[in-house]
Order: C-alpha cells, then structure tokens, then sequence
C-alpha cells in the first residue's frame, strides 16, 4: 500500500516471521500512537529491515520499520514520496516513477496501480546476503494508492475490535430510559417520515448530462459492497436506476479501520444550484460556551440519511458499481447543499434552545451546556424528547454525559477555558516544511482555524498569508520563520478564556 498519511516505510511482523527476514534493532525505541493519540500496544517501535525493493525497471535499497500494520504487509509512506516525487493519476489509481533520485539503481519509469497485500504482488525474500534480504514489488501486479488515511488508523483497528460494546441501557443514564428508543439501531433502519424538509436537487440551465465508470474493488471492497447495496435496498434508501446520470462508487477507509462507502459527486455539484444557508459560525460558538460546567454530547445516527430526496430529483444523483445502476431516496453524503439541508433541519427542531443559549448544533453533533446539573438534566431531557418526536436517533457509543470537559468543533471546552484539541496538534512539530502554494494552503488552513489563541497571528503569518494569494512563489528565510514560529506557539497549547460581557 502507497500511503500519504504515513510518515515512513512499514512491513508487518507477520510478514518478516512467516519469510523469516532478518531485522536489526534500533538503539533507540520509537514511540508508536494510535490514531486516537494513546500509545500502540505495541508501545515502540524497536527494529527495522533492510531490504530491495523493485518496481518494475526501479530497484532501490530502503529501511522498512517493522511493525503491526493490519492487513497490510507492505505500507510506503509520506518520506518515500517526497524523495521520489512520481506522477499520480487519481483517476486510474496509479503512479509511475519517472523522478527519482540518483540513489536509485535504475531509473526507468516503474508503474504502480490498485492491489492489496505484498503477497497480492508477489513479494518474497530474496537470497539471503549476510544480514540483508530483498522483496520484489513486481511492475505489472498492482499496489493500492491511497491518501485519505494514516497508518495509524491500521494501527488502531485491533485496539478497537478488542473494546468492548456496551448496550443502550448500558450506556444511557437511568433517568433517561423512557427514551431508548431514540438509542436504538434497529429502529433507526426504517425509511423515515417524509418532513418539510425534503432536499431538492435543482440543475444549473443548459447542463450536460455525464456518466462515470465502474471502478475496480478488491475482495474486501466487494464484499462490503454487495452489503451495503443489500442493506440499503431493504431498508427502502436506494433503488435501482434508469438515469442517464450516473456518479462514480468507491470505498475510502475510516480511522477505525472500517471501509466507507462514497458516491462521489463532484461532477453533479458543478452542475448544481447551491443552497447558501449557513452552518454555525465556529467563532461564535465558542464565544457561547463560556462559563459552562457540565456538557453532553450527542452524535445523530446515519446523519443525512434523515432526510428525503425531493420526489422526481432522486435520479440525479444515480450512482454506478460494478452491480449495476442505483439512486438514492433519502440524502447520502456528497452531494452539496446536503449539509445546508441538514442544518436547516436541525436549526428549526431546536430553535428556541439554541436561541436561548441551551444547545449548540453544528451539523449531526448535539452538544448541551449548563453551569447546574438541574438544569442540565431539564435541558437534556427535551433534546431527547424532540430526538424521538422528529424520529431522529442517537450513536449510544458516541455520546458524552455529564461532563466537565468536552471536545467540540475542534476544540477542548471546560469551564471558562477554551483549548486547542491536543488530537489535532499531535504532529504540529513534525510539519513538513511547504514546498508549494498548495502545501502553504494547507498549513494556512490549520493556523487560520485556531488563530485566536497566538497573539499577533496576522503580523506573525503574513509571510505565509501572502502566499495563499496571487504572489508567485518563493520560500526565504522570512517565510521559513513564520512557519517556524508558528508551529512553536502552537506547540505550546495556549489556553483562552473567552472574553466576558
């Protein structure tokens, strides 16, 4: 697997000790996290092999750390890209290595497209040389390229098969067990009432109509998916399709290890009228919360999937696998204006508690604030009792009770202190230094979201800020010290309290 969201090289134990490859051992342990930020079972990372690797024409000799990786035999990571800086085609899910440095022995384009495991490509130990093997990553098998997860998430996906599931009435405080049924996943899979709420789908004038093609899966893909068509149909949210539209399938994985399925419809939302109804100003939020002592949250279940398709727009979003054609009835993520549908839902269910300083709700996170358990306890109650009202349903396993400290939209509430998330900052210090506008974009994002907490971040970031712009690029010594300096300040986790009246 060729992973961006990994920092280096991996090869499973289990893969050295079924091919009995040799390792060294580091001096000095490495720590190893789950994606969750607590430490890895396996607690560091001791010992590394040395190896060669080829890629059709491409032969190199790299370090490969050794550990559990899930799945995955082989993962090539974040170092190994930038070093060898191929060409990707995210269409066909490939890349071809045509840049490489003059460390590598050859330096003929070697190509990599979709597979699974090392095994699936033929990898196996070489002759043996003293204390150094070989693995062949032949030119025609295929290696998956993915960028939209972390090998942490690997990592973590045994963590959480070992966690153990509590039930609903394990999970809900008593004095809230008149709404268990708000809690239920069983009754959450019935197609819900239609509401005023219904989403349209309205076309720009003189659109053209598209189709997209089939993209290929893996076992493991194809499984999930033959699921999911097979849930979704019984539960009435999809059906089969004659629209002369049709939105690409795929499956991206989820931090705990488990495969999402996307629709991806970017195509049809550049044909799309948008719907320019506002989420909740982060900023505000925060301002709101001040001087809260006790917090729950909720996670709504299936999100979108509460609200219908407007009656005649559901062929528009038509999406194609390689079963066959379908389109949903109710809303999926990925089309746009959904979270402006759903917002509006949501605003209108709790107006007056939000109005009222009682709940905030961005998107399908609930979160309720009070600064006496009576109260808290009176508040909690109606948000339940509107849930079940409007037969919206809650994740038991994601809900938080009666807390005094609470993560919400990115940051750490408790009390009259505001914090930055410590999940988001794990690796502010190993921030890649940008080699383009694009890198500089990313970073700018990150520092602009939590700006409040560096005192003079506009003169500190301007450098960098002038960047994003239309200024041609150049990295001098000025803008390597905003970057800097940045990751240094919020290193430092700075606490704020947000400002009284």
């Amino acid at each position: 697997m060729v992973d961006s969201g990994a920092t280096t090289k991996f090869i499973n134990k289990r893969f050295i000790t079924e091919n009995r490859v040799r390792t060294r051992k580091l001096k000095e342990p490495i720590p190893l996290y789950n994606i969750d930020g607590t430490l890895n079972k396996d607690g560091s990372i001791s010992e590394v092999a040395v190896l060669q690797m080829q890629i059709g024409d491409h032969v190199e000799k790299t370090v490969f750390t050794v550990t559990d990786i899930g799945p995955e035999d082989v993962i090539i990571g974040l170092d190994w890209l930038c070093e060898h800086n191929p060409e990707i085609d995210w269409e066909s899910g490939s890349l071809k290595l045509s840049r490489c440095p003059e460390t590598c022995n050859a330096r003929k384009t070697g190509r990599m497209e979709q597979a699974a495991t090392a095994r699936d490509m033929g990898v196996r130990p070489m002759a043996r040389k003293s204390w150094e093997q070989g693995i062949t990553l032949p030119g025609t098998p295929q290696l998956f390229v993915a960028a939209g997860h972390t090998y942490s998430q690997l990592f973590a996906e045994e963590e959480i098969k070992k966690k153990v599931v509590k039930t609903a009435k394990e999970s809900v405080p008593k004095q809230y067990h008149e709404f268990l049924k708000v809690f239920s996943k069983e009754a959450s899979e019935w197609l819900p009432e239609r509401k005023p709420y219904d989403h349209a789908i309205e076309l720009v004038p003189g659109y053209s109509m598209f189709h997209s093609k089939v993209y290929p899966l893996s076992n493991n893909e194809q499984e999930e998916l033959d699921k999911f068509l097979k849930e979704q149909l019984a539960k009435g949210y999809i059906r089969e399709s004659k629209s002369p539209i049709s939105s690409p399938f795929f499956f991206i994985k989820k931090k705990e290890g488990t495969l999402r399925p996307v629709q991806d419809y970017r195509r049809l939302n550049t044909i799309t009228v948008k719907n320019r109804y506002p989420l909740p100003l982060i900023a505000e939020m925060v301002d709101k919360l001040r001087g809260a002592t006790l917090f729950t949250k909720f996670d709504v279940r299936w999100g979108y999937n509460n609200i219908w398709i407007k009656a005649g727009d559901e062929w528009k979003a038509a999406f194609v696998t390689n079963r066959g054609l379908y389109e949903p009835l109710v809303m999926f993520f990925g089309l746009t204006n959904f979270p402006a549908t759903f917002q509006a839902m949501i605003n209108d269910i709790f107006h007056d508690l939000i109005i009222g300083g009682k709940v905030l709700v961005y998107l399908d996170d609930i979160l309720i604030f009070s600064t006496n358990k009576e109260e808290h306890e009176k508040v909690t109650r109606e948000v339940l009792h509107r849930l079940q009202d409007n037969d919206l349903f809650l994740k038991p396993e994601k809900c938080e009770w009666d807390v005094p400290k609470v993560d919400y939209v990115g940051y750490v509430f408790s009390g009259d202190e505001v914090a930055m998330d410590p999940a988001k900052l794990k690796g502010i210090n190993k921030w890649l230094v940008p080699r383009n506008k694009k890198d500089v974009q990313k970073f700018w994002g990150f520092s602009n979201f939590y700006r409040r907490f560096i005192k003079d971040f506009a003169k500190i970031s301007q450098p960098l800020d002038r960047l994003t712009g239309s200024d041609p690029w150049h990295w001098d010594e000025e803008e390597q010290h905003a970057f800097d300096e940045l990751k240094r300040l919020f290193a430092t986790t700075p606490v704020i309290r947000p400002t009284k009246p």
